[in-house]
Order: structure tokens, then C-alpha cells, then sequence
């Protein structure tokens, strides 16, 4: 597949003279402009820097190729580079290396926004993420050594789950994307749940719900907190419920990161049903793109029928295989035969700590079904803390 041609904007006169000014000054390179972006003028005078070695670049020598060696008429080129050499007159070189970075956003958001177009739709997060890449934007180089000079930033740390201390102990808590798999009935909704309302102290939830509806949900959250209503509403003070993805964009907006985004599951999400798979994966690269901005992703997947009764394995997430390189922490939730009431929870992949392999075994809650408890040699239940 040919890669998609650079999309060509024609620029404004100040922005095209700040841009030569640059370059004959020796501020930039020609290649962060293409010709078809500039005037007739313009072009020539691009052609000629580009003929030119930086050490023989000045305004005047560049009129002399234009005119001698291209053939640019003299009188419109001479009033041209007149007009190049006094525009940008004594600024400085940092306002003009801005005006390049304002012009090299403006081309990666018209390519971005023409690239979703191409796929028949608009993601605006996407389109913002851009902007807030490039905003911060600094032409100054720092070594790591300066940048280190007052110590060494904090280890970054994951969020505890109180309710499941084992399980936070060996994958040093949630942080960055993880990802549920397991048969249908194991048991991947309550976890989650769990861990939604387990950290809604700490930060809040958005959550995706495709799989159980929200009676469903709250009858469940109902027997967590055994019908006390003041219990369940402090509970999910911070959690906001979604049947659909496509306030996705308008949620970020009004709950920014650090919060925690919930999809239950991955591959209910809305796709072209002739590129499924295509379609997953581009969902699983867009939340792993939230996950930089700073949002916790928490992907619940199901597994093909292929891998039920199967051990764990880190391809086991349906119909994508993009989780398994997306996410930072891959568990999988396995029955206990032979009543399967009690569920083996298994770490595939743990990519900021060293454990991996089975990591506890968790039991629902006998008072409260919804809820897991850890087991310690499946016998003794953890003290795990209460969610509230």
C-alpha cells in the first residue's frame, strides 16, 4: 500500500516570507516546506535556496539565481525578496521557528482530519490530541542529565485496589490499559464493576456498558450494598454510565484525565461489520492514545470458543490481536472445575512488573454475589477492604 500523499495547503504572504526569511537566514531547512505551498515567486526563490549551499545563501544571491539561472522575471522578483528581506527584519529567530511549528500542526491536523474522512468518520479527541501534543511544543533540547539534575522523578505508581490487595501487589495496581479475557459467565462484568467502584475514590469512571444494560447493572450494585440506597449513590458518585460509545468524545471533554475508562466489551464496539477485526483494533490503538493522555483504560474481552477450558495465553483476546500489545497488564479469569465457583485469575502479560503466571484465586462474596473475595489456599478469604 502507497503511503497517503501529504496534503499541500497554500499559505499566507506572512507566513511565506517568515518561512523564506528562515530558511536563507540559515534558521530552518527547505525541506519543512514543499513548493506547491508557496507563490510563483515564491517557488523560485525555494528552488534557488534549495540550488544554493547555505554558506553562499543571501537575499541577493537568491534574485540573481531566480533571474540568471531559472528565468524569473526581474522586476516582480526583486520587489519579491525586497519584501522577503524586510519582513522579518530583526525577529526573532524563536517567532520565526513558531510560525513553522503553527504551520507544521496545522498540516497534521488537515491530514489527520482528511485520513478520518477517508474511513467516513470524525474522531475529535483524536483531533485535540494533536493540539495538545503540539501546544507544548519547546525548541529547546535538554539532556537527560539536566533534566535529572535536582533527582529522579517519582516511580510511577498504580492505583491500589483495596478490595483486591493480592491482585494490586502483583501488578502494582491499575495503571495504563488493562485487559479482562475470559468464557462468557466467569465473571469479567462484576470484576470490573468491581474495580470501577473499588477506585472511584481515588479518581472517576467512565463506563461503557454493551453487554448488561443499566437495570442490570444496578440490581447487581443493589445487592453489592444490600438495598442501602445512601450507600450506592456515595459509591457511584464519581462513576458516569454509558450504553454507548458515542458520547466518547463529549465525556472526555467533561471528565478529564486522571479517570478511568471502562469497556465492556471490546468487541461490542461499533465497527463495519465487513472489517470487524480492522475496526477493534483501531478502537484498541485510539484508547491506548487516551491511556498517553493520561486516562486509566480498562478493556473487558471475550475469548474465541477455541480457548474455553483452555489455559491461559496471552492471544486470547477475540477477534483482536492488538490487545495483547496495547495493553500493560493482560489477566485472564479461568473457571475452577468442577463447580467453577471459585475462578483462577492469571496474569499473561505485566509490563511494569516481573510476575507473571497464575495470581490468586478469588471466590464471589457469599453475602454479596457481585463482589470477589481473594483466596489464601482457597480456604481463608483475604482482608480485602469494603468498597463503599
Amino acid at each position: 500500500m502507497k503511503d497517503r500523499p501529504r496534503k499541500v495547503i497554500k499559505i499566507s504572504e506572512d507566513l511565506e516570507a517568515s518561512l523564506l526569511h528562515a530558511i536563507i537566514k540559515g534558521l530552518i531547512s527547505t525541506d519543512v516546506v514543499v513548493p506547491e505551498e508557496f507563490s510563483k515567486p515564491g517557488r523560485f526563490a525555494l528552488a534557488s535556496c534549495e540550488a544554493l549551499s547555505p554558506e553562499t545563501r543571501s537575499f541577493h544571491s537568491v534574485l540573481l539565481h531566480a533571474v540568471e539561472v531559472l528565468g524569473a522575471p526581474s522586476d516582480p522578483m526583486a520587489d519579491y525578496m525586497g519584501r522577503i528581506a524586510a519582513t522579518t527584519a530583526g525577529v526573532a529567530a524563536g517567532d520565526i521557528l513558531s510560525k513553522v511549528r503553527d504551520k507544521q500542526i496545522l498540516i497534521a491536523l488537515i491530514n489527520e482530519a482528511g485520513a478520518q474522512l477517508s474511513k467516513g468518520v470524525i474522531d475529535l479527541a483524536l483531533l485535540g490530541g494533536v493540539l495538545q501534543r503540539d501546544a507544548g511544543s519547546s525548541y529547546t533540547v535538554t539532556s537527560v542529565a539536566e533534566t535529572v539534575k535536582d533527582g529522579l522523578p517519582p516511580t510511577p505508581t498504580g492505583q491500589r485496589l483495596r478490595s483486591l490487595p493480592i491482585l494490586s501487589a502483583k501488578t502494582g495496581g491499575l495503571f495504563g490499559m488493562w485487559a479482562i479475557a475470559g468464557e462468557p459467565g466467569v465473571g469479567k462484568s462484576a470484576l470490573a464493576w468491581q474495580i470501577a467502584l473499588d477506585v472511584a475514590p481515588a479518581f472517576p469512571t467512565l463506563y461503557y456498558d454493551f453487554e448488561n444494560g443499566f437495570a442490570v447493572m444496578m440490581d447487581h450494585t443493589r445487592q453489592i450494598f444490600q438495598d442501602d440506597l445512601a450507600r450506592i449513590r456515595s459509591a457511584t458518585s464519581r462513576v458516569y454510565y454509558r450504553d454507548s460509545i458515542r458520547t466518547l468524545d463529549a465525556d472526555l471533554v467533561s471528565v478529564p484525565a486522571p479517570a478511568l475508562i471502562v469497556i465492556d466489551s471490546v468487541q461490542k464496539l461499533p465497527t463495519n461489520l465487513m472489517y470487524h477485526k480492522s475496526g477493534l483494533d483501531k478502537w484498541v490503538h485510539r484508547l491506548e492514545y487516551l491511556k498517553k493522555r493520561g486516562y486509566h483504560v480498562l478493556l473487558v474481552s471475550e475469548v474465541p470458543r477455541s480457548q474455553y477450558n483452555s489455559d491461559a495465553y496471552i492471544g486470547a483476546f477475540k477477534e483482536t490481536g492488538e490487545i495483547e500489545y496495547a495493553a500493560d497488564l493482560g489477566l485472564q479469569l479461568l473457571p475452577v472445575p468442577p463447580s467453577g465457583e471459585i475462578v483462577e485469575a492469571c496474569i499473561v502479560k505485566n509490563r511494569h512488573r516481573p510476575y507473571k503466571g497464575f495470581a490468586v484465586n478469588l471466590k464471589r462474596d457469599e453475602r454479596r454475589v457481585w463482589v470477589f473475595k481473594e483466596l489464601t489456599d482457597n480456604v481463608a478469604v483475604s482482608a480485602g477492604e469494603e468498597i463503599d
